[in-house]
């Protein structure tokens, strides 16, 4: 193997047992490792149990990990995808392809060789067949500089296997869906702190799926804060024009504040303190409607605030059968 002043290699780091496993192969090839984790807002707990694993296994693994966070180009290409959908609302080819231009900005910074992955060949139908490998690295401009460790055997070799920057031999074939190989390995190279498959993309999840959907059909412009409260507590349909959202614990009710628009209005309860609403929109009279079949006591005062801090007090009666309205629950 050729052996460069500046051994640096750029990962794709998910936080799954895949993109570790390919961190590891390439660091046993004696590369300096650049770990890149992109945050978005449909990341399962807001990406922060990953965050916290691949902090431990950065000082453990001892390689540099850089913590990106998607902006609105991203809402953008879940919202239009070039490539279309998986299953739900899952842009996997587009999301791939935003993933590896930031990381190849990276590589371009750090004046490191190529940028890999933990892709397998056919373990995902819609972005991980011959055919979709392949536009992805034509549209990241990484061609011949994008290495899959885990199924490089598979492939034609990159310009780091020809140059024998990359020993090949040294790399794998790991093809399909099961993960039993990945778990062998894991065990034998003692691998800790990784995730579950799919590392918690709620793009997966139909039922996150509803509220997204619901989202894109009723706003013509939205944020990142609307995004990241989809998280938060039930979401109600009211109307086209008016969503609210109500906590389901006094963490949701923290939560559900910090990820508040100035547009928005809070709903906040005299005597049940840990609930807490988020009207997106108008003011509607069934939103005080909906929020009384939560009352714990008999009746409550709300107070309505808007970014202003103007205050509007209300008094509600607790609804006997809140299933009345689940047909507004999104």
């Amino acid at each position: 193997m050729i052996k460069f002043i500046n051994m640096k290699a750029v990962g794709l780091i998910s936080g799954g047992l895949d993109s570790i496993l390919a961190l590891q192969l390439i660091k046993e090839q004696g590369f300096e490792i650049i770990g890149i984790f992109i945050k978005t807002p449909f990341l399962s707990n807001f990406g922060n149990n990953t965050v916290k694993n691949l902090e431990k296994l950065s000082e453990e693994m001892k390689f540099k990990l850089i913590i990106l966070k998607s902006d609105m180009d991203y809402i953008e290409i879940v919202r239009n995808p070039q490539f279309g959908y998986g299953k739900n609302l899952n842009p996997c080819i587009d999301c791939h392809i935003y993933m590896l231009k930031k990381a190849k900005e990276i590589m371009e910074k750090e004046n490191a060789l190529f940028v890999f992955t933990g892709e397998v060949l056919g373990q995902r139908g819609k972005s991980q067949n011959p055919q979709a490998l392949k536009i992805i690295e034509e549209k990241t401009s990484l061609k011949g500089k994008l290495l899959r460790p885990l199924t490089a055997l598979n492939l034609p070799p990159t310009e780091m296997e020809k140059t024998g920057i990359i020993n090949r031999s040294h790399l794998l074939d790991i093809k399909g869906k099961s993960r039993k190989l990945q778990l062998y390995l894991a065990d034998m190279k003692n691998l800790k702190y990784f995730g579950t498959p799919s590392g918690g993309c709620l793009l997966t999840d139909p039922i996150f799926c509803k509220k997204l959907k619901d989202l894109f059909e009723n706003s013509e412009e939205i944020n990142l804060n609307d995004c990241y409260v989809l998280q938060i507590g039930k979401h109600f349909r009211v109307s086209s024009k008016t969503k609210l959202i109500i906590s389901r614990d006094e963490k949701e009710s923290k939560n559900l504040l910090n990820f508040c628009n100035k547009n928005d209005f809070i709903i906040l309860l005299e005597k049940n303190s840990d609930l807490t609403g988020l009207i997106k929109g108008e003011i509607d009279d069934l939103v005080f409607e909906i929020l009384s079949g939560y009352l714990k006591t008999e009746s409550d005062v709300v107070f309505v605030k808007n970014y202003s801090g103007k205050i509007m007090e209300k008094r509600i009666i607790k609804k006997q059968n809140k299933i009345n309205y689940s047909k507004f629950l999104i």
